[in-house]
């Protein structure tokens, strides 16, 4: 602790260099997440990559006022022991962060249906279309940062097969003009569901 100055600085410098990386992942989940909160956000999400720098940042940034707040402690008093004790809440903090993070990344890697957000989106498309009569239901999953749409339609009975077939296409490629995170799309048309 004679030197402890010397941590202190590095501290404090590392608090800001954190700070900005902070800041510059805040700045692109913001692109992402439009008018929804963070922590809606973080509940829906399925940029994985986004998920885990953001947990990172956050708990390097907790876990450097943690050891400041420790080292700071450790110098009033001279016991070395706040140093040991601060030491001891990063590693929980770290663990906290591991935990929650890997049961995220763990939903997105397995699959799981696409955010609320993106099934409105998907029936707001599909109600826009004349040719389409009822949505019997749409399944998402979604596969990394795409996501598969299967869905189950009534279409007008009079149509040929070829042009529902044409206007089964024009659906699919409006659904994924409108929204980009579809990846693949399959409709299957029925009379009841």
């Amino acid at each position: 602790m004679s030197h402890a100055w010397i941590l202190i600085v590095v501290l404090v410098l590392s608090i800001i260099f954190e700070g900005i990386s902070l800041r510059g992942c805040l700045v692109e989940i913001k692109k992402e997440r439009g008018e929804r909160t963070l922590r809606e956000w973080i509940k829906h999400t399925r940029s994985s990559e986004l998920l885990v720098i953001l947990g990172e940042d956050y708990a390097a940034q907790i876990g450097l006022f943690i050891a400041l707040g420790f080292v700071l402690l450790a110098v009033i008093t001279g016991n070395p022991v706040y140093d040991a004790i601060g030491s001891i809440c990063i590693g929980v903090l770290l663990v906290i962060v591991a935990v929650f993070i890997s049961i995220k990344v763990k939903a997105l890697l397995i699959g799981r249906s696409a955010d609320p957000q993106t099934v409105a989106k998907i029936k707001a498309v599909i109600a826009k279309d004349d040719d389409v009569l009822e949505l019997f239901n749409a399944v998402t999953l979604q596969m990394g940062p795409k996501a598969l749409l299967a869905m189950k339609i009534r279409m007008r009975e009079d149509m040929p097969v070829g042009a529902a077939a044409r206007a089964i296409n024009d659906l699919e490629r409006d659904i994924k003009v409108s929204i980009p995170d579809i990846g693949w799309c399959f409709i299957e048309i029925d009379v009841a569901d």
